[in-house]
C-alpha cells in the first residue's frame, strides 16, 4: 500500500480580520494532521482556522455544522447556486441548509477547492490501494474519508444520516470535454 507522505498543518486563531500571515501571538492552537488522519473542533465566532498544505500534495475533506444546532449543516447546492460558482475560493462563503452563512473563505493561496466530488469510501480505497487492516499494516494503514467522517461525527452524537456534502480543500477538479 502506498500513501502520500504529505501532511496538513492547522492553526486556530482568534482574529478579527483573517489574513494569510497571522501574528504568532494570535495563534491559540496548532496541530499537524498526517495522511489518513482526522480532526474535529467546535469553533467560536470570529475564529480563523488556517489550513496549510505543507508539501503541496495533501487534501483536507471537511464537514461543516452549526455548533449550536447540529441539524443545520453545510448546503453545497445553495452555496454554489447563490454565488454562481462551481468551486470554492476566497472570498466566497459556505451557506447552511437554512440559508445562513456558516463560514467564509477569508484568504486562499490556491484559488480552487472542490465541493462536488465527495470523499473516498472503503470500495474506492480498496480498488486503489488494496485491502488490509491495522494489525497487518500498522503505520501504513489509513482509513477512507467516509469512515473518518463517521468516527468524528460519532463524537458529537451524529452518524451516517448526518453525512452531507463536504468541501475538499486543496483539490482542483477539472472536466474533460471528451468524457461523458
Amino acid at each position: 500500500m502506498q500513501h502520500p507522505t504529505s501532511y496538513m498543518h492547522m492553526d486556530k486563531t482568534n482574529s478579527e480580520s483573517p489574513q494569510t500571515a497571522i501574528a504568532p501571538e494570535k495563534i491559540r492552537f496548532t496541530d499537524s494532521i498526517h495522511p489518513g488522519g482526522m480532526w474535529s473542533h467546535i469553533m467560536k465566532r470570529r475564529t480563523t482556522l488556517r489550513i496549510v498544505n505543507v508539501d503541496g500534495r495533501a487534501n483536507v475533506s471537511a464537514l461543516f455544522f452549526n455548533a449550536d444546532c447540529f441539524s443545520e449543516r453545510y448546503n453545497m447546492p445553495d452555496t454554489l447556486k447563490a454565488q454562481h460558482i462551481a468551486r470554492l475560493c476566497a472570498p466566497y462563503v459556505l451557506y447552511s441548509d437554512m440559508g445562513r452563512i456558516l463560514c467564509s473563505i477569508a484568504a486562499d493561496t490556491m484559488g480552487w477547492h472542490d465541493t462536488i466530488c465527495g470523499v473516498s469510501n472503503r470500495t474506492t480505497v480498496a480498488e486503489k490501494y488494496g485491502t488490509g487492516d491495522y494489525q497487518d499494516l500498522r503505520n501504513d494503514f489509513h482509513r477512507n474519508g467516509e469512515d473518518n467522517f463517521l468516527i468524528e461525527l460519532g463524537k458529537y452524537g451524529l452518524g451516517r444520516l448526518d453525512l452531507v456534502a463536504n468541501v475538499n480543500f486543496f483539490s482542483k477538479v477539472r472536466t474533460d470535454a471528451t468524457e461523458t
